[in-house]
């Protein structure tokens, strides 16, 4: 019974977590313009948004913690 309860908690608190992770999310339509800025990729070489203007661009941005 304790298992049940804990799985239940683990899966409220997920759920929580994505409710305000998606609610924070900016969505784009195409058309729309943001604002244009760079970032070092994996080998420490500069790369810009606008690097990428005119292409479908998904970014995924991940940092170790």
């Amino acid at each position: 019974m304790k298992r049940l309860k804990n799985l239940i908690l683990i899966g409220l608190t997920g759920l929580m977590c994505l409710l305000i992770t998606a609610s924070s999310l900016a969505v784009y339509e195409v058309g729309d313009t943001v604002t244009d800025f760079t970032l070092m990729d994996a080998y420490g070489n500069p790369v810009s948004l606008s690097d990428y203007e005119g292409m479908v661009t998904l970014l995924a941005f991940w940092s170790p913690t």
